[in-house]
């Protein structure tokens, strides 16, 4: 497989569209007060989504001014497949004894809550995993 270039503007616009998505749903839960509680430190869940979308429009605009070309070769790739391996199986390995602890002693966390920190977990994971291994090779 040839390296290949990532299209930035393609990416751009996909980005756009889901902050687009992101900024109208919470418009719309806004509207319709859905998920009034607190939600974060938010008053709403709406406030958090365009809180989101806001964050996306900085970090799209920094990564597109930037004007740095990415190469993609097979080893990101297999250091990346690797990676995303790795997560999954640990995410089902802690999803089972998660499954074994609560029977034991049940959680006691909102679910949000609980979800929140199992999705930062995973991504702090998959980052530690990726360093790990694109050191390895």
């Amino acid at each position: 497989m040839a390296s290949k270039k990532i299209v930035t503007k393609k990416a751009v616009m996909y980005r756009a569209v889901l902050v687009i998505v992101l900024i109208a749903a919470g418009l719309i839960l806004n509207l319709y007060n859905i998920g009034s509680n607190d939600f974060f430190g938010y008053s709403t869940v709406g406030n958090f989504l365009i809180y989101i979308a806001f964050i996306m429009i900085l970090v799209t605009a920094i990564n597109y001014f930037k004007k740095k070309d990415k190469i993609i070769d097979e080893r990101i790739e297999m250091i990346r497949y690797k990676a995303m391996t790795f997560t999954f199986m640990v995410s089902m390995f802690a999803a089972f004894a998660i499954m074994i602890l609560d029977g034991i002693n049940p959680i006691t966390m909102r679910y949000s809550t609980f979800v929140s920190y199992a999705v930062c977990a995973s991504l702090i994971f998959y980052v530690i995993a990726y360093k790990v291994i694109e050191r390895k090779y």
